[in-house]
């Protein structure tokens, strides 16, 4: 087996935006691939295609300056190209790493892999959408939304600022999975047939199901603070940082449900 690098390098001298795409050979396509891929400011779109082969099609644009853009410049002035702007992918052992640079740049990619293939994602500032996909699915964005439609195997999914949305197919029996954000939405379908431990947490929201979900009793203790001998107060609190716990089909690996201001939805496929 070897080892391949690819550099991508998008000169925008006189657009704003420019396209490339390219097909990256995988080392031995008889086996699963893995997918990682880092940007700052970006979406990311991934989809199971037919071939052996893992397809990046990318469009870069430059951050418009307050007062003057890549199609506006100056009066009497032009554009001079600095090059070094695009992407850089690089293939080792059926793993495709794919990143950006530099940050001052906005990168949307477009990814076609084999169906079988994991996903390791990262983005700052952009939506992940991942369609078709089986594998290890392990997705964070940090001021976007993510959606995973018609997915299956094993998924770990967050964000803050956004919501997240997911379609499972098939869910990997042993594996715990998690879906998490701060400000946002959880919307998780799965198969009907699903075993598991739910933990289930919102601060400022609602949690539904069609499940049929057996809740386990609270056991968490009132935490006693008295302090009453120092001019303060006696309070009694009762900790539930945890979440609440339940179980469907008897229970198995746990899947973990987290937002602090949205609602959480349990689907079953």
């Amino acid at each position: 087996m070897t080892t391949r690098a690819i550099s991508l390098v998008f000169l925008c001298a006189a657009i704003a935006a420019a396209q490339e795409k390219v097909s990256v050979p995988l080392s031995d396509p008889s086996r699963p691939a893995t997918l990682k891929a880092r940007l700052i400011s970006g979406s990311i779109t991934v989809t199971a295609g037919t071939g052996p082969e893992v397809v990046v099609e990318s469009e870069s644009s430059s951050r418009r300056g307050r007062d003057f853009g890549p199609n506006n410049p100056p009066p009497g002035m032009h554009r001079i190209d600095i090059g070094g702007r695009g992407l850089n992918i690089e293939e080792d052992h059926n793993v495709v790493t794919i990143s950006a640079s530099p940050a001052g740049m906005n990168q949307n990619v477009v990814i076609q892999v084999p169906m079988n293939t994991s996903l390791d994602l990262r983005t700052v500032n952009g939506r992940i959408d991942v369609t078709g996909v089986n594998g290890d699915l392990d997705v964070g964005s940090t001021n976007s939304s993510i959606d995973l439609k018609d997915v299956s195997g094993a998924v770990s999914a967050s964000t803050v600022n956004g919501t997240v949305v997911v379609n499972m197919t098939r869910v990997t029996p042993d594996k715990p999975m998690s879906f998490s954000t701060l400000n946002g939405r959880i919307d998780v379908t799965i198969p009907a047939d699903t075993k598991a431990r739910l933990r289930l947490k919102t601060t400022n929201g609602a949690i539904y199901s069609d499940f049929d979900v057996k809740m386990e009793p609270d056991n968490s203790k009132p935490i006693v603070e008295d302090a009453r001998g120092q001019g303060g107060k006696y309070r009694i609190r009762m900790d539930r940082s945890n979440g609440a716990y339940g179980s469907i089909n008897g229970g198995g690996p746990e899947y973990s449900f987290q937002t602090m201001n949205g609602t959480i939805l349990i689907h079953k496929k």
